[in-house]
């Protein structure tokens, strides 16, 4: 039996950073929603509360207006993060991914975030076919399993073939694509 030919191959590190960049992508279009749609009930109710209280109408248009684009995100996002901090605990993750002509082999490995022993925790296969969608996000890309679950793929992890390479020869498996290389990605804080 012939061994498969692996056509790239990419190590990339995920702690909480990089969970971060993702879930603000993800996060976006659902921010945004939610902000209009808190400020939109509370300036309702601001312009209702006007025709008897012209302060209390004008407290709640204000509070709307900032509970909306200032507080709201915040919030959202502080509990994301959270949320990361206790998934992930005190480690670090190093995953490897093995692109071949049919599917993506991904290996995960575990260590403490102050160590660097890392051990495997999960393998996956990844068949094209079962892909989602695919999103290229300033330097990463996100190989999403199902519309929540993605993987994190940081193209400057690339220990064999080129990025652009991979990305050309993931446009021909019929994966819906999606490229927003152009955003602004937040940077990763310094270590």
């Amino acid at each position: 039996m012939e061994e498969e030919k692996i056509l790239y191959k990419n190590s990339s590190k995920m702690d909480d950073e990089e969970i971060i960049i993702f879930q603000n992508y993800a996060l976006k279009k659902t921010l945004f929603i939610s902000s209009i749609v808190f400020t939109l009930i509370f300036i309702a109710v601001g312009i209702g509360t006007s025709f008897f209280d012209l302060t209390m109408g004008i407290v709640f248009i204000v509070c709307g207006l900032l509970g909306g684009f200032v507080l709201l995100p915040y919030l959202i996002k502080e509990n994301v993060k959270k949320q990361n901090k206790t998934s992930l605990g005190d480690k670090r993750y190093l995953n490897t991914f093995e692109f071949y002509e049919d599917y993506i082999f991904v290996e995960s490995k575990a260590s403490a975030k102050d160590k660097n022993e890392f051990q495997q925790v999960a393998t996956q296969k990844v068949l094209y076919k079962d892909v989602f969608k695919i999103v290229v996000y300033r330097e990463f890309l996100f190989i999403f399993l199902n519309a929540r679950q993605s993987l994190i793929l940081n193209f400057k992890g690339m220990t064999f073939g080129t990025a652009g390479e991979m990305i050309e020869f993931l446009k021909t498996k019929s994966i819906k694509f999606v490229d927003k290389s152009n955003e602004n990605t937040p940077k990763l804080s310094e270590k």
